[in-house]
């Protein structure tokens, strides 16, 4: 594990490690196209020009989110038991995996 020295805002020591963990790549450029369209299609309504305007802001920012780390409580990874899910992560992971899990 390497460890860096980061300062935040107020000047207080930050310590940043990296670590192994799983990450959803969400700036894979075919699928972010995929969201993008849809999105901007007629086929989704965002009810508001600003909720559409903000999902567009999010789609391009977001890259990779971590959906893992190792320590802690919480729910452990279906594929790779040493992984608990990030807690953030826990609803969006499961409600996709067990849309596919029967694919499996």
């Amino acid at each position: 594990m390497n460890a860096n020295r980061a300062y935040y805002f107020h000047l207080d020591l930050c310590v940043v490690t990296y670590t192994d963990q799983w990450l959803i790549n969400y700036g894979e450029e075919n699928w972010k196209k995929q969201i993008q369209d849809h999105v901007n299609s007629k086929n989704f309504n965002p009810y508001l020009e600003s909720n559409l305007n903000a999902l567009n802001d999010a789609i391009d920012w977001l890259k990779e989110w971590s959906v893992s780390r190792s320590f802690g409580l919480g729910s452990r990874l279906s594929w790779d038991k040493q992984y608990l899910i990030e807690s953030l992560s826990d609803s969006t992971i499961y409600m996709a995996y067990y849309t596919v899990a029967h694919l499996l």
